[in-house]
């Protein structure tokens, strides 16, 4: 049974209903490992520190954080078939005084522990055994099915590292240096690089990778091709690189909607102290992210699920980032060919802005386009902000236009879904609708607010369906969303509300 070993790494959970058996090494860290003798099922977490306090980092995802992962293992466990959680049993390990967490004092191993005492004695779950604190690491065997569990000491060159590891794949050796150099980070570790797609395909076998940084224009298989080849086998995720010229714009796009979670600009060793931040926490954000295997459906000019009379005196804007790209595309794809018109905001490269409407526009039983200074807002048609402008909708000799211009970032974005939702507020008051959709950050929370109580109408994405759930997050918390729809049903909870 242990040919079949489930590794565990740091910030990821395992739950299962049959039998499995679950492997991780730990420093400071800590795995709960929780058990129904009643159902035979269980699961284990494997988290870093003890809450969010804690972090020095604010892209983690929430199974980093013991307080918050504890929640999630429950109510996982809770959610399979028979398991009652007064039958809950569980096993604490973990919390050495060897620190992989980086720039973290030794007492975390301590808060670590206590932590997850607390937070079973919560939920009224017993703990019936600990091997915990100390000053060596310790590798587990969790078998889900009996609750049994093996741990052995291990030394402190045996520990993982508390990073992410990345594989860059760019045929230019400048700039896998480059790349080197911006990703080496407590958080991210550089375990290989490749040249080629031939030369990486081996090496994403044997290094298993968290999260990859895939070059577009390669000699041989180029970045894209490599991709589809690959994500199926392994849904790792994957950054493209591209120089952000019109010919490789399309081709961006076109990786998105195979898999990959996010893009980057190539920066220039003049760029490396300006871009490296922001490149890192875009990486970090991306190696958190569970990429879905699916297939790359192509769907065209077909009228969506919904049907409703278009509207002219209601308008639609709609806000996003990472991930936005396909999470809009779903959207649109479900609405019929007479709709309201809609505006949207996506966090987009002025290049890439265009090749995305444009492929919308194909797909899309109405007009989608970029645009343009005094574009007319009208039903059935979807105006996009270009990149690199502000957009806003003002009224102008009684009619609805967009007004596109040079202007300062907002939120760290240009274009910002704050300015978009703002200028919606004061114009359409409560004839708008407003959504938010997946994305990193908090742009646009504050202006779905504003449309709130200007009394529009809100929706936010739900945090299962979003592949961050960071923008819908903020806006939530501030009070912005009346509703919260998974993507699929976004569509209809806009017509409905309509």
């Amino acid at each position: 049974m242990e040919n079949d070993l489930k590794n565990l790494g740091i910030g990821e959970m395992l739950v299962s209903s049959g039998p499995e058996v679950i492997t991780t090494i730990l420093g400071s860290c800590v795995s709960v490992c929780l058990f129904s003798p009643v159902s035979k099922q269980g699961g284990i977490i494997h988290y870093a520190l003890p809450d969010r306090s804690h972090a020095k980092s604010t892209t983690r995802s929430d199974l980093n954080f013991g307080d918050l992962a504890i929640d999630s293992l429950v109510d996982s466990l809770l959610r399979l078939p028979g398991v009652k959680l007064h039958q809950l049993q569980a096993k604490i390990v973990g919390g050495a005084s060897v620190v992989n967490e980086l720039f973290h004092a030794n007492s975390i191993g301590e808060l670590n522990v206590a932590t997850a005492r607390e937070k079973l004695k919560h939920y009224g779950i017993p703990v019936v055994g600990e091997s915990v604190g100390g000053e060596q690491g310790r590798k587990l065997y969790f078998y889900t099915s009996t609750g049994r569990l093996r741990v052995s000491l291990v030394n402190k060159s045996q520990l993982p590292s508390s990073g992410k590891r990345v594989l860059i794949i760019d045929d230019s050796k400048t700039m896998r240096e480059i790349l080197k150099q911006i990703i080496s980070s407590p958080q991210l570790e550089v375990v290989g690089m490749a040249q080629s797609a031939e030369e990486a395909a081996p090496l994403i076998e044997s290094l298993r990778p968290d999260l990859i940084t895939l070059d577009i224009n390669m000699p041989g298989l180029n970045g894209v091709e490599f991709l589809r080849r690959f994500l199926p086998k392994y849904p790792i995720p994957t950054v493209m690189i591209s120089s952000l010229n019109i010919n490789e714009s399309r081709q961006v796009i076109e990786a998105l909607e195979i898999g990959a979670v996010d893009y980057i600009q190539k920066p220039s060793l003049e760029e490396i102290k300006t871009q490296a931040e922001f490149i890192r926490e875009t990486l970090l954000t991306a190696a958190s992210i569970n990429v879905i295997k699916k297939e790359n459906n192509k769907r065209n000019k077909t009228r969506g699920t919904v049907q409703v009379s278009a509207s002219h005196d209601r308008l639609i804007a709609i806000g996003a980032s990472t991930g936005g790209t396909e999470a809009i595309k779903e959207v649109l794809l479900h609405m019929p060919a007479n709709i309201p018109p809609i505006v949207i905001v996506q966090h987009i490269p002025a290049v890439f802005s265009t090749a995305f409407s444009k492929r919308l526009n194909e797909l899309c039983p109405f007009e989608v386009k970029e645009g343009e200074n005094g574009d007319l807002v009208k039903p059935g048609r979807v105006i996009i902000a270009p990149g690199g402008k502000q957009m806003q909708v003002i009224e102008q000799n009684g009619e609805l236009r967009v007004k596109i211009y040079d202007g300062e970032k907002v939120n760290r974005h240009i274009p910002s879904v704050d300015v978009l939702f703002d200028s919606v507020a004061q114009v359409m008051k409560d004839k708008a609708i407003g959504v938010i959709l997946t994305g990193m950050g908090r742009d646009g929370a504050r202006g779905l607010l504003n449309m709130r109580k200007a009394g529009a109408f809100t929706i936010g994405q739900d945090e299962d369906s979003s592949v961050v759930y960071g923008m819908p997050r903020a806006a939530a918390d501030m009070g912005a969303v009346m509703k919260t729809s998974t993507l699929s049903l976004v569509a209809e909870s806009i017509f409905k509300a309509i």
